[in-house]
C-alpha cells in the first residue's frame, strides 16, 4: 500500500514538473522559442462546384466558341440538347471545349450539359443566330499602283476596294449597318467624300444587300498578311478578311506551289425544288506543296471560315498542307517564305450544287358552265331607257371567248367578247337599231373546244327595232 502511494506520487510529480518546463518554454524562459507545427493551406478548387463558362452566349454557325469548365472532379464529358443545330464532342479533353454551329434558319436555343467524374452536372445556354454576313467578300485593287501583286493582294501605297454582302436566310438585308475595322496591318479606311483615313468607319448596305469600303496601304509597308473586321451592327456577327499587302515584290520566280491551277469543287444536288448544297468533309479537301525560297514558310487563308490551312507553317521545302473546304466560294492561300518573299497559290473554286427537280403541283381545274343558257331581253315600249340589259354567269379555269353565231344585228351588243375566267358577260339590246330575234351566242373556253350556246329571244320588237 505505501510503495503504491509513493509510486503515484512520483508520477505525479513528473507530471507536474513536465508542465512547468512547458510553461517556462511558452513564456520565453527556455533556450528558444517554439513554433506551432504550420497549418496547411486548403486547395480553393478542392470540393468547389462544377461550372462552365460562358454560361448564357449567343454564338453564330460557322464560327468556333469555346467553353472553360472549373472546379468539380476531372475529367469532364459534354452533351448537346440539339445536336442537328450545336454538335458536341461528348468527351473533353482538359478543360475546355469548342463548338462550331451549323446554320439554322431562327434564333435557336440550346442547352450544353456537362458532367464531371463524380456524375455531377452543370448546364451552359447557347442561343444560335441565323448568320448575316455570308463568306463571299469581293476584294478588287484599283490601277495602277494597287495591281500586280497577286488576286486578293495590295500593293504598298495602293488602294483597293472591299465588299461584303448582309443577307439571312437567302433574304438581302438592305440599309443594314456593317462596321468595318483594321484588326492588323498597315492599310487604314478611307471615308468617303473626305478621304480621311480612319481605322473604323460604318457603311450601311446597298439595294443589293452589298456594303463597300475603300482600303489604302501605307507606302513602302514591308510584305505583310493585313486582316480587315467586317460586323454586322445589329445581329454582333463579324467576320474577319485577310489579305496580303506586297510591297512591290513579287516571289512567283522563286517560290512556287502545287497545283497551281484551280481546283473546282461542286456541292450536292438539292432535294426536290430545293437549292443545292456546298462542299465539306474529307472528300473537299487539296494537298499543296511548297517548292523554293527558304523556309520555314507561313500559309494565310483570305477566307479561314472557307477553307483554312493545316498545318499554317511548314518547315522544309518540298513540304506541304492540307486545304479543308467548308462552303461555297472562292479563295486561295498566300505562302510567305522567311525572307518576306510571297506566292499565292491556285484557287479553290467551290460550287453550290445543282437546284433540285421542281417539285409537280397538280393543277385543278374548274368545269367551264354557262348560266343560264337560254334568256329573254323584253324592249319596253315607250320607256326612256335608251337599252336593255342582261347577263350570264361563266365559271371555270383559263380564258374564254364569246361569238354571235345567228340573229342578234347591230342592235345586240356582247360585251365583253373574251376575257379571263370567272367572267360576268351582258347581253345587251339598244333601242332604235336593227335586231334579229332570238340571237344566239356560243361560249368557248380556253379548257375546253366545245362550244356552249346561249339563245337570246329579243320581244317588243317593232318592224326589227326596239322602240
Amino acid at each position: 500500500m505505501i510503495a503504491s502511494a509513493m509510486i503515484k506520487t512520483t508520477r505525479n510529480a513528473a507530471c507536474l514538473l513536465a508542465f512547468a518546463a512547458l510553461l517556462g518554454t511558452l513564456n520565453g524562459c527556455g533556450s528558444g522559442a517554439v513554433s506551432a507545427p504550420p497549418v496547411p493551406t486548403p486547395n480553393p478548387a478542392a470540393g468547389t462546384p462544377v461550372t462552365v463558362s460562358p454560361g448564357t452566349v449567343d454564338i453564330f454557325p460557322d464560327t468556333a466558341t469555346t467553353f472553360t469548365i472549373t472546379g468539380g472532379t476531372p475529367g469532364y464529358s459534354a452533351f448537346s440538347s440539339n445536336s442537328n443545330a450545336l454538335p458536341v464532342a461528348a468527351t473533353v479533353t482538359g478543360s475546355s471545349f469548342v463548338v462550331v454551329a451549323n446554320p439554322v434558319v431562327a434564333d435557336t436555343s440550346v442547352d450544353i450539359t456537362v458532367r464531371d467524374a463524380a456524375n455531377t452536372a452543370t448546364t451552359a445556354k447557347a442561343n444560335i443566330k441565323p448568320a448575316t454576313l455570308n463568306n463571299q467578300v469581293t476584294f478588287t485593287p484599283f490601277a495602277p499602283t494597287a495591281t500586280g501583286c497577286g488576286t486578293n493582294s495590295l500593293c504598298s501605297g495602293g488602294d483597293a476596294q472591299v465588299v461584303v454582302k448582309a443577307v439571312q436566310n437567302g433574304v438581302i438585308l438592305r440599309n443594314r449597318p456593317i462596321r468595318f475595322d483594321v484588326f492588323q496591318g498597315g492599310f487604314q479606311l478611307v471615308t468617303p467624300g473626305s478621304n480621311a483615313l480612319v481605322n473604323t468607319l460604318t457603311i450601311n448596305t446597298d439595294e443589293q444587300g452589298e456594303a463597300a469600303t475603300r482600303v489604302r496601304a501605307a507606302a513602302n509597308v514591308p510584305t505583310q498578311v493585313a486582316t480587315l473586321t467586317s460586323t454586322d451592327t445589329v445581329s454582333g456577327l463579324a467576320r474577319r478578311y485577310n489579305f496580303n499587302i506586297v510591297q512591290q515584290t513579287n516571289g512567283a520566280g522563286i517560290l512556287s506551289t502545287l497545283p497551281s491551277g484551280t481546283v473546282t469543287f461542286k456541292g450536292p444536288k438539292g432535294g426536290p425544288g430545293g437549292d443545292g448544297g456546298c462542299s465539306s468533309g474529307p472528300t473537299a479537301r487539296v494537298d499543296y506543296y511548297i517548292f523554293g525560297g527558304t523556309p520555314p514558310y507561313s500559309v494565310v487563308s483570305p477566307l479561314p471560315d472557307l477553307a483554312s490551312p493545316n498545318p499554317r507553317l511548314v518547315l522544309t521545302n518540298g513540304g506541304g498542307f492540307t486545304a479543308q473546304v467548308n462552303g461555297c466560294g472562292k479563295t486561295s492561300f498566300f505562302v510567305t517564305d522567311a525572307t518576306g518573299r510571297t506566292v499565292e497559290t491556285g484557287q479553290i473554286d467551290s460550287q453550290q450544287g445543282d437546284k433540285g427537280d421542281a417539285v409537280v403541283v397538280p393543277t385543278t381545274t374548274t368545269p367551264f358552265t354557262v348560266n343560264p343558257t337560254a334568256i329573254t331581253v323584253a324592249c319596253i315600249l315607250d320607256s326612256s331607257t335608251l337599252s336593255f340589259v342582261s347577263s350570264v354567269s361563266l365559271t371555270g379555269t383559263g380564258t374564254y371567248t364569246a361569238t354571235v353565231s345567228s340573229g342578234g344585228g347591230a342592235g345586240f351588243i356582247v360585251n365583253p367578247t373574251a376575257g379571263s375566267l370567272p367572267a360576268s358577260v351582258s347581253l345587251r339590246v339598244d333601242r332604235g337599231r336593227a335586231i334579229t330575234s332570238p340571237a344566239v351566242v356560243n361560249f368557248v373556253s380556253s379548257s375546253s373546244s366545245t362550244p356552249i350556246p346561249v339563245t337570246v329571244t329579243i320581244t317588243g320588237l317593232v318592224a326589227g327595232v326596239c322602240q
